[in-house]
């Protein structure tokens, strides 16, 4: 390779926080590996100096990307074996109104690097970035009306039920045995992808970018541990710019058979150490939770019908949980994809008051296959309004619920070291000490009543699930609280006259899907 002249000088000087500054150099093609390119820019701003690595572009153009996070003013200087060295500078704007920069896991939550709050209201698309143009651009237009905010979604092509089309390119070119060389990255394959994560960004839509699954019949799914790290470090150099991108390291990884827990290790640990960005990180299962106390993985991705467990897992692994797969709405053959819309509303009113997260997807049957789960389209079910009406009123709280304490939260294999102080409860209690561990989830489930304070407990919110009470108490404090009657399905909120204090008896409407939202208006006198 030949050495090159300075950058144009019509280079931008300017960029906005957490926008994208791209540098760009020309030279010949690199004659070994495209991804392991011989090419860093080192970026210094106000009190802090990254390293950046670059990715050949195609057609002798290789780019360096890089997302400030403080305002001020910014030098980079090159280093390369095939380049002359390259010194610059830019300035770093305040950000748009709109945009607050990467998530990052919070304690048990979501917050942005400005310390915005996120609550994720996902949904599921895995295939649709494969798709035809004219679907793509269908699929946009559902999202831009959806309340959704982020998508899952898949980099390798996907081979199973309702998704059999043979997609129009590949990640990769052919090496001369026919096998995938991974160090050649198909570039119209990237372009597509990076173009659609763009496409989410300007939508304020995270895009959850699942990098391997099982259901492959190219062979993407039994490449080499070497292979794998080297298709990693390409998406970490091409993608990890992007605000909105979230790193799923699998979907069901426990069907990766070819995997062993040492390459999950290894992938996550490159993806920790390499993503400047620090962006989310977590690995979804199909019937085994993954290990999410491991350092790596910032939040838990569980595929579970079981989501009244949400708060044990928050307790287990003492971080943000999302359901990102609690099976689906729709009707097909399929018991995943059977839900009806009532049971998906449930299902993410249930996990987002044990103080998790939840993610929606449809598969109602079409004769073309054409199946928003996993291609995109157009939403056909009825969660999804239900949904946004859910995310709204989270919004409206701050964005981060807390689950109430649980009066029945013991463990069934321990005895009760005390009688608690109301004799009813003693004997309740006792006797849920007696029963074994699927006794005990059998209890759980099916007398859930699900509650979770605001974060400065200004507010409590009950649901009562699949009750259909006429009356209910709730236990307040001695301060002065409104309330309002919410029902989940006909999307209405109705509020009560005056104000309750202390254990206050409700008449409810006696169906199923029914909340109550407790405000605290004033404190008690003193």
């Amino acid at each position: 390779m030949t050495d090159h002249a300075p950058p144009p000088a019509g280079l931008a000087s300017r960029v906005r926080k957490f926008e994208i500054y791209e540098v760009e150099f020309f030279g010949v093609e690199p004659t070994g590996s495209h991804v392991e390119v011989d090419l860093e820019v080192v970026f210094e701003g106000p009190g802090t100096r990254t390293r950046i690595p670059g990715f050949y572009a195609g057609n002798g153009r290789y780019l360096v990307r890089f997302s400030p996070a403080t305002e001020g003013r910014w030098t980079y200087r090159t280093s390369s074996s095939f380049l002359e060295e390259t010194v610059g500078e830019f300035r770093c704007l305040p950000a748009r109104p709109d945009e607050h920069g990467p998530v990052r896991a919070e304690g048990l939550h979501f917050q942005h690097d400005d310390g915005t709050v996120f609550a994720p209201f996902g949904t599921t698309a895995y295939a649709w970035t494969h798709q035809p143009p004219e679907l793509i651009a269908q699929t946009l237009r559902t999202l831009a009306t959806a309340p959704f905010n982020k998508l899952r979604m898949c980099v390798f092509p996907k081979s199973m039920a309702y998704n059999s089309d043979e997609p129009a390119e590949q990640p990769f070119e052919r090496d001369a045995d026919g096998g995938w060389n991974v160090h050649r990255p198909h570039l119209p394959f990237w372009e597509n992808f990076e173009n659609r994560i763009r496409d989410l960004a300007r939508l304020g839509i995270q895009a959850d970018v699942i990098l391997f699954h099982p259901h492959d019949r190219w062979g993407f799914a039994t490449l080499s541990r070497e292979s794998c790290l080297t298709y990693l470090d390409y998406c970490l150099r091409r993608l990890s710019a992007h605000a909105n991108v979230w790193w799923s390291l699998a979907n069901e990884y426990d069907m990766m058979f070819d995997r062993t827990p040492q390459d999950w290790d290894a992938f996550g640990e490159f993806i920790s150490a390499n993503d400047p960005y620090g962006h989310p990180l977590s690995v979804h299962n199909w019937l085994e939770n993954f290990d999410f106390t491991k350092t790596w993985v910032t939040h838990c991705s569980i595929q579970s019908s079981a989501v009244h467990a949400t708060a044990q897992w928050r307790t287990t692994y003492s971080k943000p949980v999302i359901n990102d797969e609690c099976r689906y709405e729709g009707d097909i053959e399929e018991p995943w994809g059977q839900l009806s819309p009532f049971e998906l509303v449930h299902r993410f009113w249930a996990t987002i008051l044990q103080g998790g997260y939840c993610t929606h997807g449809e598969t109602y049957y079409r004769d073309d296959e054409i199946l928003w789960w996993a291609k995109g389209g157009e939403l056909r079910g009825g969660s999804a309004p239900r949904i946004g009406f859910l995310r709204a009123l989270v919004e409206e709280l701050g964005g981060m619920l807390d689950p109430a304490p649980d009066r029945f939260a013991i463990n069934p294999n321990d005895a009760v070291a005390a009688p608690p102080a109301n004799q009813a409860d003693n004997l309740h209690l006792r006797a849920l000490a007696r029963l074994d561990a699927v006794g005990w989830e059998r209890f759980r489930e099916g007398t859930a009543k699900y509650q979770a304070y605001q974060s400065d407990r200004a507010a409590l919110l009950t649901y009562f699930g699949r009750s259909c009470q006429s009356t209910a108490h709730l236990d307040l404090s001695e301060d002065e609280w409104t309330l309002e009657i919410l029902d989940v399905w006909n999307m209405t909120r109705t509020r009560l006259p005056g104000t309750s204090s202390g254990r206050t008896r409700l008449a409810l409407p006696g169906r199923e899907g029914i909340a109550v939202l407790a405000r605290r208006a004033r404190p008690a006198a003193q």
